[in-house]
């Protein structure tokens, strides 16, 4: 019986040119997203790949010079994308790619794509991500709100259920129906998308991106069945399906809209971003502070290791270590502010992975941000491989002013004399950044997926408990 009722509803809605309709357009919206979410990534991968290429060249074949004013130039290194940033580019487009790698402290990311959009673009670029967030939830509601209400308003409901028809065979035939008409639409584009994923990660990378892809089509199978079972279970319960459509509706834009911008707004209020400048104002004093001290310090330590009074006296050059010990007071100072920060971020992603108690929404967001490679933590782990390959990097150009300053009858030359060449720029390797796996990314959220599982199982008990009490009045 489940089978034939469920080949009843799939041939309906082959019959229904609304449906036919509507599932066009939706396939068209995806196919659009896709292929401008596609030429973003090639161009962005292209404007990675040959910005850090050209500046890598640029940081090896330059002059000769003193490896601190190197340092001070710098290098750029930059966060190339990964091909489901095509689906889904989560936070990059706002927060940039790329960082000055350089002296004594980390820099922020610069250049990000948003200061380059327009103002439309405010309303959010067309991608696979917004379709599977916003429109296909929305297509689960036109096929599924007249599923019980209809039913009622025709009569046929009656007739079914006098004839013997169990109201969960009802429930399990109408959801088979609409699982397979939208399967029929939606599985050969995530199939080709999976693919296409496949086909551009490189190599090392293939088995990885594709976990993450087929991981990223359950998350949004995840949620259409959510919300399939809730407009089931709301058809059920409504006496019109004039009704159940608005109610629907209501759901669909306080759930996908209106409560996800809350939650951000709310969470800033209660765990404010510090202010960019009075960021690093503080950051700068604590640093200049704490500079002053450790320079002492240090100093003092080296007098009285080698029982000498003035650091001239020392058997070494004094301008090396005192780099080494300034950059690394640097660090300290540089890593509690960033924590500091980045605790205050985490709170706010806290704050919307709890807020997926009452709306689904936002945990997909959060969950497709991660599985595309487009999220905080990710973010933040690119910045903490940046900061290594810096202090790599200092350190190196420190040791060699260290190990090449040379003494003169007026006492160490710690001013130009010690130069870099080229072999000194060639012998540090250019930044290559290493993401984490798909179940690595996917690690920081076990609240947001046992809440969209609960939101199943509790969207499926609704659903069985409003068909249950269909009388046909």
């Amino acid at each position: 019986m489940i089978r034939t009722i469920a080949d009843k509803e799939f041939t309906e809605f082959r019959r229904d040119g609304r449906f036919r309709l509507a599932a066009s357009l939706m396939l068209v919206l995806l196919i659009a997203g896709s292929l401008l979410g596609w030429r973003n990534y090639l161009d962005l991968q292209a404007q990675a790949e040959e910005a850090a290429e050209h500046d890598y060249k640029r940081w090896q074949q330059q002059d000769p010079k003193h490896p601190h004013d190197a340092a001070h130039n710098g290098v750029y290194v930059f966060k190339t994308p990964r091909p489901l940033a095509m689906v889904d580019g989560g936070i990059e487009p706002y927060v940039g790619a790329s960082i000055m790698n350089g002296a004594h402290i980390q820099g922020e990311a610069e250049f990000p794509p948003a200061q380059d959009m327009t103002a439309l673009q405010r309303f959010g670029d067309l991608s696979p991500a917004l379709a599977g967030q916003v429109l296909l939830p929305l297509l689960v509601i036109l096929l599924s709100f007249a599923t019980f209400a209809g039913e009622r308003e025709q009569g046929t409901m009656r007739q079914l259920l006098s004839i013997g028809v169990k109201p969960s065979w009802f429930l399990w035939g109408k959801a088979v129906g609409i699982v397979v008409a939208l399967a029929s639409v939606l599985l050969p584009v995530a199939i080709v998308g999976i693919g296409i994923a496949a086909y551009l990660a490189a190599p090392e990378s293939r088995l990885d991106e594709t976990l993450r892809a087929g991981l990223l089509v359950l998350v949004y199978g995840l949620y259409l069945l959510i919300m399939l079972f809730m407009s089931l279970g709301v058809s059920a319960c409504c006496r019109s399906a004039r009704t159940a459509l608005v109610i629907l509706l209501v759901f669909w834009g306080v759930t996908v809209f209106a409560i996800p911008r809350a939650l951000l707004d709310v969470s800033g209020r209660f765990y404010p971003t510090p202010v960019n400048v009075e960021f690093w104002g503080k950051l700068s004093d604590d640093l200049w502070r704490e500079w002053g001290e450790g320079a002492d310090a240090f100093k003092k330590k080296l007098l009285a290791e080698y029982q000498v009074e003035k650091v001239e006296d020392l058997p070494f050059d004094y301008t090396g270590q005192d780099m080494q010990n300034g950059d690394e007071t640097a660090w300290r100072v540089y890593e509690r502010y960033d924590r500091q920060r980045y605790d205050i971020y985490d709170q706010q992603s806290r704050f919307l992975e709890w807020g997926s108690i009452i709306a689904p929404a936002a945990g997909v967001s959060l969950l497709s941000m991660a599985l595309t490679g487009n999220d905080l933590p990710q973010y933040r782990d690119f910045t903490r491989q940046v900061e290594e390959h810096r202090r790599t990097m200092n350190t190196l150009l420190n040791d060699y002013i260290s190990a090449h300053q040379q003494k003169t009858a007026n006492g160490w030359d710690n001013s130009a004399g010690v130069k870099g060449d080229s072999a000194l720029w060639q012998s540090i390797p250019a930044f290559v950044y290493r993401p984490p796996s798909g179940w690595t990314a996917l690690r920081p959220y076990p609240v947001v997926i046992v809440i969209l599982t609960l939101w199943l199982i509790a969207a499926f008990g609704f659903a069985r408990f409003a068909v249950a009490r269909l009388s046909g009045h």
